[in-house]
């Protein structure tokens, strides 16, 4: 669907939008870089996808750790996720995201199954986590209630340098495999970008 259209034609939502992670990808020769938004108001996530030949460069106007005052245009769909930034107001300030616990989460992906079963990413926003590795070695993310997600991430060490054992909160990508971890909040350090 052309962008023109979306602009014009889709459903717009203004909200004020936490930027809470961002991923590039590379495949043969386009770069994608897909920036996940979660509205503080609405609690909505977005999806903002930019693409890249060789020798250009992505949007970059998505900085994650800040949040944004703006109306996004959201592609049709039965889970409408995928959006478009419309207008802007005002500038990006820093700002943390509100989270929820791993049972708010995991019932806010199932009913976005419900919507779109043939969901293979979802945004997630995780607060008052701890890491845990388990006996195997794995490493997961424990809430209050000491339920737990699994994490997908090749080097954990920046995560848990920046919780030295306390809570944060995390942004990531659920999939099958487990939440591969964004960015991270901590109220002394800020944000880091993992």
């Amino acid at each position: 669907m052309p962008q023109e259209e979306v602009l014009s034609g889709g459903e717009r939502v203004r909200d004020a939008w936490w930027v809470i992670g961002a991923r590039d990808t590379a495949q043969d020769l386009l770069t994608t870089r897909r920036a996940w938004l979660r509205g503080r108001r609405t609690g909505r996530p977005a999806l903002v996808l930019s693409f890249a030949a060789p020798g250009t460069s992505l949007d970059a106007s998505l900085v994650v750790g800040t949040e944004i005052d703006a109306e996004l245009a959201f592609y049709p769909g039965s889970q409408p996720l995928r959006a478009l930034v419309g207008e802007r107001y005002g500038t990006a300030e820093p700002g943390t995201p509100d989270g929820t616990s791993v049972q708010g989460f995991l019932d806010e992906h199932a009913a976005a199954m419900t919507q779109d079963p043939w969901l293979d990413r979802w945004p997630a926003t995780l607060e008052n986590m701890r890491l845990a590795r388990a006996e195997g070695g794995d490493l997961y993310v424990v809430d209050e209630a000491g339920d737990a997600l699994p994490l997908r991430m090749g080097d954990p060490w920046r995560l848990l340098a920046l919780s030295g054992g306390g809570p944060v909160t995390v942004s990531g990508e659920w999939s099958p495999r487990g939440l591969r971890p964004l960015a991270a909040w901590h109220e002394d350090e800020g944000t880091v970008v993992l």
